[in-house]
């Protein structure tokens, strides 16, 4: 019994040594950090903290393409319940990594944008995006916008997305005779 005893003694100890070592570490680490940081990163949950959002956009067409687009064969279903066409077709995907940083003590936020070339087009449009969310929230709050060469949005939209969740953001036309852009976004949350 004694034995035993001993054993669970020693594992305590040895859990408390461990979280003070931790406890060490990150205080000597957040010395080093910017001021606003050191309070955050002190923190016994910030191995869990929010680091990074990767934003995957898929930019469709919607037309009267009669062709199956394998590959976005599991969102069409989805886009025929929300919008009225005949057919719809990839233009491109793109992924946008948006590191985040320390806003305040319970929130964290970033931005990106980078510039896209839909497959037949050779007029470029541009992603841009704004992110916060909790520090360890399995959700973010993102505001995305998608431009043409002129500085009016085609496109804005802000939405609350779970980790993984895929978001049909909506739908717009260069010009009046162009085809309807429709853009989604599936987020990827990245902890430590």
């Amino acid at each position: 019994m004694i034995g035993k005893t001993q054993g669970r003694v020693n594992v305590r100890e040895n859990r408390k040594v461990s979280a003070s070592l931790r406890r060490a570490l990150i205080t000597t680490l957040a010395l080093g950090a910017l001021p606003g940081m050191a309070s955050a990163q002190e923190r016994e949950d910030a191995a869990e903290t929010i680091q990074n959002v990767q934003l995957l956009f898929h930019l469709v067409e919607a037309d009267g393409f009669s062709d199956h687009d394998p590959e976005i064969a599991d969102v069409v279903s989805e886009l025929r319940r929300l919008f009225n066409f005949k057919g719809y077709r990839l233009l491109s995907t793109s992924v946008l990594n948006v590191g985040l940083s320390y806003l305040n003590s319970s929130t964290v936020g970033g931005s990106g944008s980078q510039r896209i070339v839909p497959d037949d087009s050779l007029t470029p449009l541009a992603i841009s995006t704004e992110v916060r969310a909790r520090h360890t929230a399995r959700t973010v709050r993102a505001t995305v916008t998608l431009t043409d060469l002129v500085p009016l949005p085609l496109l804005e939209a802000s939405v609350t997305i779970r980790d993984g969740q895929r978001v049909v953001l909506g739908s717009a036309r260069r010009s009046a005779d162009a085809p309807v852009l429709i853009l989604i976004v599936t987020p990827k949350i990245d902890p430590t």
